[in-house]
């Protein structure tokens, strides 16, 4: 087996940051999981979808360290270079990213349906069912991201797809309509929705009145850290999408520098939503400070 290792000062940087994502990332999301777990105040269907998100986190912290490796150590042949290629490469955090747009997408359509249309069933998850959602999710999430897995390596120095220029080509724009141009509209248009009826519907005013509006404030604070970590997925999200759709057709023009800056901002993703979590949700916050302070909760 021969490797090459490649490091100059950009990538010291880059390895700084990367041990910085992982160590908050893996410590916020762990505590997301471990509070749900614990406090029985926190099981909502949204917070499950939440916990959901965690665990994709979690997934793609844990894959970095093998991805900076494989970056900065080129394995050029052998059983390893294949091996790490095809499930240590991108492949496992690209089924968990792909599982996060989905759950994303999942978590704006039912919120949708509990704020706008509240009267009628339409697409209601409750905590009973919830777990069948998650299930389909990263079941769909690996199906879409098979290919990577049978086709992943080339035998080339670098991970490359191992199909022909047209099939990647289609699969590529399969992808990107699957996983990141429908959902931005789906979910785009589920909160708008959301926020007119929240923020910008007439409010009328008279006692009975109160409980209307009492529901109304909890609505939106749910609506919030929902809203907040699609914004965040979104800007962390689609600089890597763009790059990834780029590379599939050029990546010798496109080059590795924007490939390296759009990981950076899709790894920081992972690492700020136990942050949106603790300054949007006052029950998250107050969860994870009683974690923090009692050993024994976190066993």
């Amino acid at each position: 087996m021969k490797s090459k290792v490649i490091v100059n000062t950009r990538d010291v940087l880059v390895l700084v940051l990367a041990v910085l994502f992982i160590s908050i990332g893996l410590a916020g999301n762990l505590l997301v999981v471990i509070a749900v777990w614990k406090k029985r105040s926190l099981r909502s269907t949204t917070n499950y979808l939440l916990v959901n998100l965690a665990v994709s986190d979690i997934i793609n912290l844990t894959f970095l360290p093998f991805i900076a490796i494989q970056h900065y150590v080129w394995f050029e042949e052998g059983i390893l270079a294949d091996f790490m290629c095809k499930f240590f490469s991108y492949h496992i955090p690209l089924t968990a990213s792909f599982a996060s747009i989905i759950t994303l997408l999942v978590l704006s359509i039912e919120r949708y349906h509990a704020v706008v249309k509240p009267m009628k069933s339409g697409f209601r998850l409750r905590q009973e069912t919830v777990h069948y959602a998650i299930i389909s999710v990263w079941a769909f999430a690996i199906c879409l991201t098979l290919p990577y897995y049978i086709f992943g390596y080339s035998r080339k120095s670098k991970c490359r797809h191992n199909l022909p220029d047209d099939a990647i080509e289609s699969y590529v724009i399969i992808v990107m309509l699957t996983v990141v141009i429908v959902p931005f509209f789906v979910i785009s248009f589920c909160y708008l929705q959301i926020v007119r009826e929240l923020y910008l519907k007439p409010k009328q005013v008279g006692p009975q009145n109160v409980e209307i509006a009492e529901d109304q404030l909890v609505k939106r604070k749910l609506v919030k850290i929902s809203l907040f970590v699609s914004l965040a997925y979104v800007i962390c999200f689609f600089p890597m999408a763009i790059t990834l759709f780029l590379n599939a057709y050029d990546e010798g023009k496109f080059g590795s520098k924007h490939y390296r800056n759009a990981s950076i901002l899709y790894f920081l993703e992972s690492a700020v939503n136990p942050l949106l979590y603790s300054f949007q949700s006052s029950n998250f916050r107050q969860a994870f400070k009683e974690l923090l302070r009692c050993r024994g909760c976190l066993r």
